[in-house]
């Protein structure tokens, strides 16, 4: 039997991706390569099925009926590639990704995301975890294989990934916002402000940023977590200080409600770490390119 005609394979990624993110710009960024070479892909993809895919509007490209059914089919294709590969790549290991992050960015980031992960690679079990040892032993037999954290990650022997730029924004309830006036960031001053035990100085750096002068001491709680400080202010207690990328399923549901686009405080972003020798490197730099993905998608306020 003949061997099937398959399309170039370089093209039919470069396909994928702008089909995916609906512009030639972005897919070129993507892939790192120019916008005249993506063009020069999808030219030879094009002649080589007999027909144009895309058609090209003002702000990126759409696909045309045609490629809107071969999309996904390459999509899928190029999953499983990736997964098998994955699989080839690190012999001995058993499909389940051990990824730590801490709670709030467990509740509010990966759970309400992860089941876009589990659908593009079914093969590799994610088991999260809050606690427990943060870094994966060299041998492979204890710890966490990825850490996802909000901050630059360093370890000599560790890759950092950079996977979304945040910031933090000042968020009430609906309520709190409706029986207050809130006006400018000064108008913060007269209420509760939630603090977190790891960031006492975010209130005092997004007051500096408004060019308001604030006293030494705020008034306001302290709390663990990030999750703890967030559901307070939904049980209208106060305002939180908020990281944009936890916010976006309250925000929707309207249970919290950004008090003003400026000025945003910035912060380090979520980065993920991993041992680029363990057994589980390949499945890790798939999760990891897909928390990339992840953060590229992300709304903006």
């Amino acid at each position: 039997m003949a061997a099937p005609s398959l399309p170039p394979l370089k093209a039919l990624r470069v396909f994928e991706v702008a089909a995916r993110l609906r512009s030639f710009t972005a897919a070129a960024e993507e892939l790192s390569i120019t916008h005249s070479a993506v063009s020069q892909q999808i030219r030879i993809l094009e002649e080589y099925v007999g027909q144009p895919l895309f058609a090209r509007e003002a702000r990126g490209v759409a696909l045309l009926p045609c490629a809107q059914a071969y999309f996904p089919e390459v999509q899928a294709s190029l999953e499983r590639i990736a997964a098998a590969t994955a699989k080839l790549k690190s012999p001995g290991y058993g499909g389940a990704l051990r990824v730590s992050a801490t709670p709030s960015l467990t509740m509010k980031w990966l759970i309400p995301r992860l089941s876009a992960f589990q659908a593009l690679h079914p093969g590799i079990d994610v088991q999260l975890t809050t606690q427990g040892r943060p870094f994966l032993d060299r041998g492979g037999d204890a710890g966490s294989d990825v850490l996802v954290r909000l901050g630059y990650l360093a370890h000599p022997e560790f890759t950092c990934v950079h996977c979304l730029d945040d910031f933090h924004v000042p968020v009430a309830s609906p309520r709190f916002i409706e029986r207050n006036r809130l006006a400018a960031p000064a108008d913060c001053l007269g209420h509760p402000l939630l603090k977190v035990a790891g960031g006492m100085d975010h209130w005092p750096r997004w007051f500096a940023l408004a060019k308001v002068d604030v006293p030494a001491q705020l008034p306001g709680p302290v709390f663990d977590h990030q999750f703890l400080c967030m559901q307070a202010a939904m049980n209208e207690l106060g305002i939180a200080l908020a990281p944009w990328c936890l916010l976006d399923d309250d925000i929707r549901a309207d249970r919290l409600r950004p008090l003003f686009t400026q000025p945003q405080l910035p912060n380090a972003g979520i980065h993920a770490l991993y041992r680029p020798d363990s057994p589980a490197a390949a499945a890790a730099q798939l999760f990891i390119e897909w928390l990339r993905a992840q953060g590229r998608e992300a709304s903006q306020p």
